[in-house]
């Protein structure tokens, strides 16, 4: 098995919420039924509501065990003296999968079986991918109406073709001679076996203006499939540094949050950009791109795929994003409401780009009639007015920040929206002073707000910071927003010490992660699980934990750490948001596979490593272990045009810059100049 592979002993995904991905399609795994397929998205295309259920002898052969692999699963169970075998596996490159299983009969006598390939479903083409997934064609038809419309190719008679708006999807199978059943909405043959002997049969799908899924029936397409992944694995591993630990958990966890890059990537001709990070994905669900989830990763994306970033930044500053927070793949248009975050995302994704690849060029390119560099001033002063002195801003009545589901709101002058324009300012002059334009108001900008903060905001008696409503009366939220703080230079050691003692078990802490909101909080809700308190949004626990390694408190990181390292074991993908009290995650979404959980490779990377890119170009490796790994090796790490090793064992680590060794105490930092 590859290293993303997950054994479905340890899998706690629902089945309505697993599936497998190529680069151009994703397909519904039903993981109770070894023979069984439900859904196949392949953008622009969906045929949501598509099932294929391969019976035997009359019945669904139920899975005693299955091997989640990414674009596979291999799943193997038993139907009385048969044993059966699938893999269904999606190509990488191909709006096509194919489902191939092994009966075998382990009688003593001869045997018959009955087959009968049932297909239901519709096809279409769709315009628009948003938060949800696209719904089928054919919503609200009675079961049996949704096999009508399957015809047998004329001239091949294992091939069935439905033909839907701008779409088709088809269906062909090798096995001999079976009779389409139109009624029945089935194809019927059978299995002659002797004892002992096995037989393979196929059933390829292919979805798409003109789909002809027969090229999946010849030669090894298992194999092949595999091999491509495989190699996009390789090829992840080439541009991104690999993970040796002590604890094999730090590296299952580093690992798997690695995968949605392969996950969430898409390679689409249709699509407004090519390659296409969508910020979920997986069965059809949340195709979109909304910035505030595509900006959680930003120091991984330019390690990863600079180019592709490049794209993503000019397709997101191309619409008007001081008014909406996300653009549609098929159109580019932008849709949804402005998130107040937004700002913030787009500044640092800029920031991180130009840090860590060199490109200063980047800032003079035009997007929308204005250079890069124009557009990170206009959002660094968002909502902001340069002839008057820094003021507070009042977000207004949204309640787009955290979307709490209750009574309680957090609306008006928001604390951590506020503050985090401190370190919006400090990215937007660095940017400028790169571009050899400073904007020289900028940082005495950022320091008048960081006291305004601390005068209109900070509570000293509850070591938190008020939030205030439209007539400016204070109130407490304990939200974890605030620990986004942590890092920025906008708080002093009082707010830093303050917000930190609110770590605690009692609190935002629980077994298995970190709450969203204070357990103390009026507002906690235990179902509102990504920011109402049952648990956090996926990306913001490693975020804060990077956080918190930046700062030096690499103790209170690794307590957090050590409690989600179970992230890595018991999920194939991480959606938006998991359970912090429960060895769970949230359902009662369509984002099941997040480009955010990148997060948790980049905190390892940028956090517990030490890794970071000053702004004149230099590199710093200061590297803290954490007790439960203590032996740790990072190898390949590209940056700056340098290959950079790191190894920490115990009490020393080594670094290694283009084939030279340094070593240096933990607790030392060892400074990598420009070249």
């Amino acid at each position: 098995m590859g290293i993303f592979a997950l054994d479905g002993r340890d899998n706690i995904t629902a089945e309505e919420h697993f599936g497998i991905k190529g680069f151009m399609a994703t397909a519904g795994v039903p993981y109770r039924d070894v023979l069984s397929v439900a859904g196949l998205w392949a953008p622009p295309y969906a045929a949501t509501d598509f099932v294929l259920e391969v019976r035997l002898d009359g019945e669904k052969v139920p899975t005693a065990e299955y091997v989640w692999e990414g674009n596979a699963c291999r799943r193997r169970g038993t139907l009385r003296e048969l044993r059966v075998e699938s893999d269904l596996v999606l190509p990488m490159q191909r709006r096509c999968g194919l489902l191939e299983f092994a009966v075998t009969n382990t009688g003593s006598e001869k045997t018959v079986v009955p087959v009968q390939l049932v297909v239901r479903g519709s096809v279409g083409y769709v315009s628009f991918w948003e938060f949800a997934g696209p719904g089928p064609a054919e919503t609200g038809l009675p079961w049996a109406e949704r096999a009508q419309g399957w015809k047998v190719d004329p001239v091949s008679p294992n091939l069935l073709v439905k033909v839907g708006e701008k779409a088709a999807i088809a269906v062909a199978t090798d096995l001999d001679a079976p009779r389409w059943e139109t009624l029945a909405g089935h194809w019927e043959a059978s299995l002659s076996l002797e004892p002992g002997e096995a037989k393979t049969v196929r059933v390829a799908i292919a979805i798409g203006p003109d789909p002809d899924p027969r090229e999946m029936l010849v030669g090894d397409p298992v194999a092949e499939a595999r091999r491509e992944w495989s190699e996009q694995v390789d090829d992840l591993y080439s541009r991104l540094p690999r993970l040796e630990a002590s604890d094999p958990r730090l590296v299952r966890f580093y690992d798997r949050s690695m995968a949605h890059l392969l996950l969430n990537q898409w390679r689409v001709p249709d699509l407004v950009v090519d390659p296409y990070y969508s910020t979920g994905g997986m069965k059809g669900g949340c195709v979109c791109c909304y910035l505030w989830d595509f900006g959680e990763p930003w120091e991984m994306l330019p390690l990863y795929d600079p180019a592709a970033l490049r794209a993503h930044i000019k397709q997101f500053l191309s619409i008007d994003i001081t008014q909406h927070f996300a653009f549609v793949p098929t159109t580019g248009e932008a849709f949804g409401p402005w998130y107040p975050v937004n700002q913030e995302k787009i500044l640092h994704l800029i920031l991180y780009y130009v840090r860590f690849t060199g490109d200063v060029d980047f800032l003079a390119e035009e997007v929308a009639g204005r250079t890069i560099l124009a557009h990170v001033l206009q959002h660094a002063m968002h909502r902001d007015d340069p002839a008057l002195p820094v003021a507070l801003i009042d977000y207004g009545k949204g309640n787009n920040h955290l979307e709490l589901r209750g009574t309680y709101r957090y609306d008006y002058y928001l604390p951590d929206l506020n503050a985090r324009r401190h370190a919006n300012y400090l990215a937007a002059y660095e940017l400028s002073k790169i571009a050899g334009e400073p904007a020289e108001e900028l940082p005495a900008r950022a320091e008048a707000l960081k006291g305004l903060i601390k005068d209109a905001m900070w509570s000293p008696e509850d070591r938190w910071f008020f939030h205030l409503d439209e007539d400016l009366r204070p109130d407490l939220r304990l939200n974890v927003q605030m620990f986004k703080l942590i890092a920025s230079e906008v708080l002093d050691e009082e707010e830093l010490d303050g917000l930190l003692s609110h770590l605690n078990d009692d609190e935002f802490l629980s077994a298995y992660g970190l709450h969203s909101m204070s357990k103390l909080d009026p507002a906690f809700d235990q179902e509102d699980i990504d920011n109402g308190g049952g648990g956090n949004y996926t990306a913001f626990t490693p975020q804060i934990i990077e956080r918190l390694y930046k700062v030096g408190r690499a103790e209170a990181a690794e307590d957090i750490f050590r409690r989600i390292l179970w992230w890595g074991e018991r999920m194939p993908y991480w959606g938006d948001s998991i359970v912090a009290n429960n060895i769970d995650y949230r359902r009662d979404t369509p984002l099941q596979n997040t480009i955010g959980a990148v997060a948790g490779a980049q905190c390892i990377i940028f956090g517990m490593l030490g890794v970071q890119v000053r702004p004149e170009g230099a590199i710093v490796i200061d590297p803290r272990p954490p007790s439960f790994s203590p032996e740790l090796r990072l190898s390949g790490l590209k940056l700056r045009g340098r290959e950079i090793d790191i190894t920490a064992n115990g009490d020393s680590y080594t670094v290694v810059v283009d084939g030279e060794e340094v070593r240096s105490p933990i607790g030392q930092g060892v400074v990598i100049t420009n070249r």
